[in-house]
Parts: C-alpha cells; sequence; structure tokens
C-alpha cells in the first residue's frame, strides 16, 4: 500500500487532547459521548485487512454525539417491552438479536421523548473515526484482543456469548466495545468498492441493494474480525443474530 504525503503525515500526527463532553437521554439513559470534528484516514493504513477496506483515504467529520456502550437490554426495555436478546440474566448485558427494523422503532421511542434531536444508526466514517478514538491510528477499538475484548479466543475460555457493557477498558476516548462484544449495525449501504466513491466529507455510501454493513467484530468471531478498519458481514436489514447488536448517533446541534 502506498500513501500520499498528506496520508502519511496525517498518521504520524499526534492526537489532540479533547475534553470530554456527554449528554445522558433522560428516557433510557443512554450515555453519549461527543466526537470532535476533524479528519482522519479511514480504511487499511495497517496492510492488515481486505480489498473492501481499500483505498485509504481522508475523511472529514462534523461533530456528532455516540454511545458511550453498545444499547444495553435495561436501556432497551425502558423503550420497547419486548427483549429480543438470546443472551439475558443482566440489564447491563447489550441487546442481540436486533434488526434494522427493530432499531428503527427504538429509535421512533427516543425521538417522541426527546423532540427536536435526532437520533440515528453510525455512518461507516462515524463508526471508524469513533473506534479510532477520533481518527488516531489505532488498529482496535482499546487495548488489543483477547485481553482487551470479548472475541471468539475469549469466548472459548469463558463461555460463547456477551459480556455486560464496560467488562473492558475503553479506547482513548472512553467509548467501550467498540471491538468485540457484539457486531454493530451501521447505516451505510454495503458495496466492495464504496472507498472508491466516498465524498471527503461526511460521506455515507448509498446505492441500489439490500445489504446492509455490520462493524467492530463480536464473541463469536476470531480477533482480527473487530479490527476498527474491518468491513463485514453485510447481510439484509431485516436479518436478526445472536452476535448482532449496535449503538446509537445523536446528531450535534
Amino acid at each position: 500500500m502506498r500513501l500520499t504525503l498528506p496520508i502519511a503525515l496525517a498518521l504520524l500526527a499526534p492526537l489532540p487532547i479533547f475534553a470530554q463532553e456527554t449528554w445522558r437521554e433522560p428516557l433510557t439513559g443512554i450515555e453519549f459521548v461527543r466526537m470532535p470534528a476533524g479528519c482522519y484516514v479511514m480504511g487499511d493504513t495497517f496492510g492488515k485487512g481486505e480489498a473492501n477496506e481499500q483505498p485509504p483515504h481522508e475523511v472529514c467529520l462534523k461533530s456528532y454525539w455516540i454511545g458511550r456502550y453498545e444499547v444495553t437490554q435495561g436501556e432497551w426495555q425502558k423503550a420497547v417491552s419486548v427483549n429480543p436478546s438470546a443472551y439475558v440474566g443482566s440489564d447491563r448485558l447489550p441487546v442481540d438479536s436486533v434488526n434494522q427494523m427493530d432499531i428503527a422503532g427504538f429509535i421512533f421511542r427516543l425521538s417522541e421523548a426527546n423532540p427536536g434531536r435526532t437520533f440515528r444508526l453510525p455512518t461507516e466514517a462515524e463508526w471508524e473515526y469513533a473506534c479510532r478514538a477520533a481518527g488516531q491510528q489505532a488498529m482496535f477499538g482499546g487495548k488489543p484482543p483477547p485481553a482487551g475484548a470479548n472475541t471468539a479466543e475469549y469466548a472459548e475460555r469463558h463461555g460463547e456469548g456477551t459480556v455486560p457493557v464496560g467488562t473492558f477498558p475503553p479506547n482513548a476516548l472512553g467509548l467501550h466495545d467498540m471491538s468485540g462484544n457484539l457486531w454493530e449495525w451501521v447505516s451505510d449501504i454495503y458495496a466492495p468498492d464504496a472507498y472508491v466513491h466516498h465524498r471527503r466529507d461526511n460521506p455515507r455510501h448509498v446505492a441500489d441493494g439490500p445489504a446492509r454493513l455490520l462493524r467492530g467484530g463480536a464473541w463469536s468471531h476470531d480477533a482480527g474480525f473487530s479490527r476498527c478498519s474491518k468491513r463485514h458481514m453485510h447481510c439484509r436489514p431485516t436479518a436478526r443474530f445472536d452476535f448482532v447488536g449496535f449503538r446509537l448517533v445523536l446528531e450535534a446541534d
């Protein structure tokens, strides 16, 4: 992989220090962390990825808020009465087995409770920026697995399934389980060459076709699948799996 000079310099730049701003949604208690506006190099910058993670390209994002944790079963049930999860036993377990239609219903309840606020799934670019702690050169969203994430290596020793959110250390901006625990839905429509078509500012790939994307890896997959740049598990938005959950974005004012 050959990088242009601006991209190479961006990879070498030190991570800025940001004061962390948070907001808690009153109906469910979901805690959101504000991501600073900024630019970063999206895609496989380590040479460990696949063709659909190419080419590395500069992306610039406006500020937004993102959940500190994957949405938990306790938070889900404060807005939606039925818990669809396969792995239960604690309100702090992330909600699993949800599809994008289920999530749309959850978002509708949040929007009713918070007039004027816009909740949604993150774009791929927003999700990866958050995983990389505001776009720094990070392969994983926190300490590398298996010690730092609930991936298949951890599950083989401790049992299959999810663990309570916050079990593992966060990334540099305080976000937990960006790598491992559950795959997370994002809003982009999948295309293997999406990065060729990305615009620089606030990209979101929209195209014909049913495939949606999951990010971040899970207890069901090996550690390599939990890389921040990994694009995997593109599937129909109606699909439900016991290794899939989500976290939300709240648009900034």
